[in-house]
């Protein structure tokens, strides 16, 4: 199955460049560790639920899909204030996660 919507393209992108980064994080971070997998995916199945819905009826859930990256990214600077991983990786995430927010956003206009 093909994704049309960009959105989605580029979020299983995300996924797919950082999910190794968060397993490979110390045990002694499991409970963020599962967090961030687990809002991570819940954001991908909100994006295609979403998609499935009529236009009037998105708006909610785009606005939740919006809380949950901003959810996303304060996970990941925790991490960073943590020095679990390095400023440069941060960097990196947050560009991605605001590029995905503008399609977001974008989307609900």
């Amino acid at each position: 199955m093909t994704d049309k919507l960009i959105i989605i393209k580029e979020y299983k992108l995300f996924i797919n460049r950082y999910e190794n980064i968060i397993i490979n994080l110390d045990n002694s971070y499991k409970d963020i560790k599962s967090r961030i997998i687990n809002t991570m995916y819940s954001i991908l199945e909100d994006i295609y639920y979403c998609n499935l819905l009529e236009v009037n009826k998105r708006k909610n859930y785009q606005r939740k899909i919006i809380a949950k990256i901003k959810m996303l990214d304060y996970c990941f600077n925790k991490l960073l204030r943590n020095k679990v991983i390095l400023d440069k990786h941060y960097k990196d995430i947050s560009n991605n996660l605001m590029t995905i927010l503008k399609l977001i956003l974008g989307w609900m206009k």
